[in-house]
């Protein structure tokens, strides 16, 4: 049975084979790569909609200038150039098969889109929504790209003295923003 693909979330890009037996390295696009390693099954492909299943063989990981890279092997996928055919492809997971979050964690795609609220020092809502989260940008920390009523964008970086909580069900992010930035 085909799995809906608004389920399948991105885990990592495909880049050169490694070695001659199939094994390509995949530069991670989660928060944690290890996650990688919990999995029995990936989907492959240009799409979540064009993706096909893919049962993993083996997952090892380098640490190359502080990045990660994991080094997978996938079932089928054994020579060197069954790997280069795969070279660009996305790797995705279905969200039932990845590990159940701790309370106070989201999957960043369930960030995009939540609408974001001012608070005072003591957490209580002050005037309007000032804008909605667009993308998030992973660097050193990670940041909110929220876009403004008036279609003009700001930056807020995800640390605790700026970021306040956290609510999915309302599908709110309430801040404490450095003054001046709305």
């Amino acid at each position: 049975m085909p799995v809906d693909p608004d389920r399948l979330l991105l885990m990592g890009r495909i880049g050169r084979p490694h070695g001659v037996r199939g094994e390509m390295k995949v530069f991670p696009e989660t928060d944690d790569p290890n996650r990688l390693a919990l999995l029995d099954r990936l989907f492959v492909g240009e799409s979540p909609e064009a993706a096909r299943e893919v049962t993993v063989e083996g997952v090892r990981f380098q640490y190359p200038k502080g990045r990660t890279v994991v080094l997978l092997t996938l079932d089928g996928v054994d020579t060197r150039e069954g790997a280069e055919d795969l070279v660009g492809r996305e790797l995705y997971a279905d969200a039932d098969d990845l590990p159940a979050l701790e309370e106070g964690e989201a999957f960043l795609h369930d960030l995009v889109g939540l609408e974001v609220v001012v608070v005072d020092g003591e957490g209580g809502v002050v005037g309007e929504p000032v804008g909605t989260v667009r993308d998030l940008y992973e660097g050193a920390q990670l940041l909110f790209a929220i876009q403004r009523p008036d279609g003009t964008e700001v930056l807020l970086p995800d640390v605790d003295e700026f970021v306040d909580r956290l609510d999915l069900d309302a599908r709110r992010l309430y801040v404490r923003p450095p003054e001046g930035l709305f």
